[in-house]
């Protein structure tokens, strides 16, 4: 196996749930040059590579509880708030369970299991996608080719 092969192995682990399924996601960290931690959200469970070496997720953010009465789900997100986001890494490495990316910014970027600050975010998200969403909602979404197409539940 690669080694490209080998980390986008990991990735769909982590994105699976690393062994807990529904249960474990992945969440994605960044840093700034100074190490100062920038970023922080849980992952919706696809990805894609493209030909440049670009690697497309979908960071979960834009939660919300919708008002009650408005025909709504509990809990909702904007779709066009959580689009996809692009990482150029210049190496990639895996450090126990996470994936570290060095990116092209001089950022870092880690992906790794979601812990307790963004893991409920996330089955929050499972919920909406598997229950509110429809096939085409969901084929757009996990494609990550682009996001001008999608609705908004806000």
């Amino acid at each position: 196996m690669t080694k490209a092969a080998e980390w986008r192995s990991h990735l769909e682990f982590l994105l699976a749930g690393a062994g807990a399924g529904l249960e474990g996601g992945a969440e994605l960290e960044v840093s700034d040059r100074s190490g100062e931690v920038v970023f922080l959200a849980p992952l919706a469970r696809h990805f894609r590579v493209d030909e440049t070496g670009t690697l497309w997720v979908r960071p979960v953010v834009a939660g919300y509880r919708p008002e009650p009465g408005q025909g709504m789900p509990p809990y909702a997100f904007s779709l066009n708030a959580a689009r996809r986001r692009g990482l150029d890494p210049v190496r990639v490495r895996r450090e126990g369970l996470e994936l570290i990316l060095e990116l092209y910014s001089g950022e870092v970027a880690r992906i790794r299991p979601a812990g307790p600050e963004t893991l409920p975010e996330l089955q929050r998200w499972d919920s909406f996608y598997l229950l509110v969403l429809t096939a085409d909602e969901e084929a757009d979404l996990d494609a990550l080719w682009g996001d001008s197409h999608l609705g908004d539940w806000a």
